[in-house]
């Protein structure tokens, strides 16, 4: 449990100093898409699939808490901060390479999880395939917000 207040409360903190509350508006599409996209991805791999799981003591409160602080911790602001950040508007080497960067955070703080035994793989289901789907998700939010601004501007 410890390992979920810290990345809710660094995601936070890196959202207080790095987040342009300005572009809030034009953002939060996307981030309650990425919101909605984690809680299904958790739901089925975790729950329904059995693929990835989180050892927690007290299985129904303690991971139904874990679970809330993703996803209003860690969720939203990487997705906030992915999204102000993004470099262009078309799929290049630079925004191939924003994305490259960003997965390897997301999979660094995985790793992290699994490395200090907070989180646990079973089945198929290795650190590969997160990686694979950390870049389906990254892009879903690039071609949504892509998609969301170009239809705002008429």
């Amino acid at each position: 449990m410890l390992f979920s207040i810290t990345t809710f409360t660094l995601a936070w903190l890196a959202y207080i100093r790095f987040a342009d509350k300005t572009k809030f508006h034009k953002l939060y599409p996307t981030v309650l898409l990425a919101m909605y996209l984690a809680s299904s991805v958790d739901l089925f791999g975790s729950h329904h699939y059995k693929l990835w799981d989180y050892r927690e003591e007290d299985k129904e409160g303690i991971e139904y808490l874990h679970h809330l602080l993703q996803q209003l911790g860690i969720y939203p602001v990487v997705t906030y901060l992915f999204l102000q950040y993004i470099p262009c508007e078309e799929i290049n080497w630079r925004l191939l390479r924003y994305i490259f960067y960003w997965t390897l955070l997301s999979l660094t703080v995985e790793w992290l999880a699994i490395i200090t035994g907070n989180m646990y793989y079973s089945k198929w289901w290795t650190l590969g395939y997160s990686y694979l789907a950390d870049w389906i998700l990254f892009l879903i939010f690039f071609f949504h917000y892509r998609w969301r601004k170009k239809h705002e501007s008429g």
